[in-house]
């Protein structure tokens, strides 16, 4: 199982390269129908099961996942963010925006969910943009990030088989 990713700079600023701004990018495939993986993603509390950066999440709206929905993540750090769902299309792509947090000035990410022959190819892409005091942490975080990155989504891809497996013929 391969865990495709890039990462890189989102563009220039003052015409110069911007390091505080980049865009990463992974998809996975999951051998789960797209019904299955928009199951598991439609339950925020799952966010939990694959991303080590996240230990706690605090539901802020009512109702279920969809365009407006809101939530915090705290990390084991105890740093929290709040996120808002910006655009959900059900089994095919979703927007998140980050609403609030020290760290990042900006930061949106985008899932997509396409059906492929042996299952849901899953791309995950976040783009962010550091507050210019975190500059100077770009590096040592797209280094951590490289491999976090990888590995949450092979957590990802094992939380989702583990909640619908498969039944034996």
């Amino acid at each position: 199982m391969q865990v495709k990713e890039t990462i890189e700079p989102l563009g220039l600023y003052g015409g110069a390269l911007d390091w505080s701004a980049m865009r990463f990018q992974s998809e996975i495939t999951v051998a789960r129908s797209s019904a299955e993986v928009a199951a598991f993603f439609d339950d925020p509390n799952n966010l939990v099961r694959w991303d080590k950066s996240v230990a706690r999440i605090e539901i802020r709206s009512a109702g279920p996942a969809a365009e407006g929905f809101t939530f915090d993540t705290i990390a084991p750090s105890g740093m929290r963010m709040t996120y808002r769902i910006a655009e959900h299309e059900p089994e095919r792509r979703t927007t998140i925006e980050l609403v609030s947090a020290s760290m990042f000035r900006r930061a949106i990410w985008y899932m997509s969910y396409d059906p492929v022959p042996d299952g849901v190819r899953i791309g995950c892409a976040v783009e962010f943009r550091l507050r210019a005091r975190y500059a100077l942490l770009i590096i040592p975080l797209v280094v951590r990030q490289r491999g976090a990155l990888r590995r949450d989504l092979l957590q990802l891809k094992d939380a989702i088989e583990r909640a619908y497996p498969r039944q034996a013929n």
